[in-house]
């Protein structure tokens, strides 16, 4: 009889524990296990419990909130905490903690055009609604960066939704947020040399977004020499001399019985000119507005009436 009993019990026990077994193997268990390592700051045994949770049911939002969220708090693993977040928006659309906290991740990255790819996944205005706060884009210039030859009038308007943006630029490189920007209200001149230009728009919640950034370099071309027609000779009757250069240049002339350099005390040229009688020398020059001169232009003209 004692021997039935202690078997018995031998039996009891071996179902307790593999119920217990298979209890702590279990999806709940696990869960629970993750959360209270998680609350310890435990986050290395947290992330084993719920993945074994995990694994028993793939598509807990929850769990995969948790893991993405204690791999957020281990700091170093940000890019396994994106990808357990994105698994949960995917399923539920409309789970705003995984969507606040896989924005702060794009955010503190700069990863604006990933946080434009998850936006597809929100679902209802809730969700939808915390990108209003994240996915602040850039402003939109009104000129590429690149190499121009001139002045550029260089204006910023906030994107497509942003009515109520405020634009904030630098133009030496530095940060438009914070103490550096200074807040646009019309147009931005640009001159000679390299300007680098960043903006970004600021949301009525004092929020600034994604930056952006232009380089241009600025080189004055040099006038073209003026040209002449007639291009110098010999003439017998009055004959008037026709200028032409650059669009937006002045030419300044001379004649004189040998070469000289013409500068912009001498004669405005704004019509043909006559020919003087005798032998002279026609001097030109063509300057623009920011006084850069062009080479000077210089032909012999013979003029002897006849009698």
């Amino acid at each position: 009889m004692k021997k039935k009993i202690a078997i018995g019990l031998i039996i009891v026990l071996a179902l307790m524990g593999f119920i217990y077994y298979q209890y702590t193997r279990s999806f709940s268990y696990q869960y629970t296990a993750g959360r209270q390592a998680e609350e310890k700051k435990e986050y290395y045994d947290a992330t084993l419990h719920y993945r074994n949770a995990l694994e028993k049911n793939p598509s807990d939002t929850r769990t995969l909130f948790a893991l993405g969220n204690v791999y957020y708090k281990m700091g170093s693993q940000k890019q396994l905490a994106e990808q357990y977040l994105l698994r949960a928006v995917k399923l539920d659309g409309s789970y705003t903690r995984a969507f606040r906290l896989l924005l702060q991740i794009y955010e503190s990255d700069g990863a604006y055009d990933r946080m434009e790819s998850a936006q597809q996944y929100a679902k209802g205005d809730e969700a939808k609604a915390i990108f209003k706060d994240y996915l602040i884009r850039p402003p939109v210039f009104s000129v590429s960066g690149g190499t121009y030859d001139d002045d550029i009038l260089l204006t910023l308007s906030a994107p497509e939704g942003g009515d109520d943006y405020e634009i904030f630029y630098t133009t030496d490189g530095k940060a438009p947020n914070g103490v550096h920007g200074h807040l646009y209200d019309g147009s931005i001149y640009l001159t000679e040399g390299k300007t680098r230009v960043r903006a970004v728009c600021r949301n009525s919640n004092g929020k600034f977004g994604e930056v952006e950034s232009h380089t241009y370099t600025i080189r004055y071309k040099t006038p073209s020499e003026p040209k002449a027609s007639p291009d110098g000779g010999e003439f017998t009757s009055e004959k008037k001399v026709t200028l032409a250069a650059d669009e937006g240049t002045t030419i300044y002339y001379s004649w004189s019985k040998k070469s000289r350099m013409p500068d912009t005390s001498d004669n405005v040229y704004t019509e043909p000119v006559k020919i003087p009688k005798g032998y002279n020398v026609l001097s030109a020059i063509a300057v623009d507005r920011h006084g850069n001169k062009s080479k000077v232009y210089h032909m012999g003209f013979s003029y002897y009436p006849d009698k």
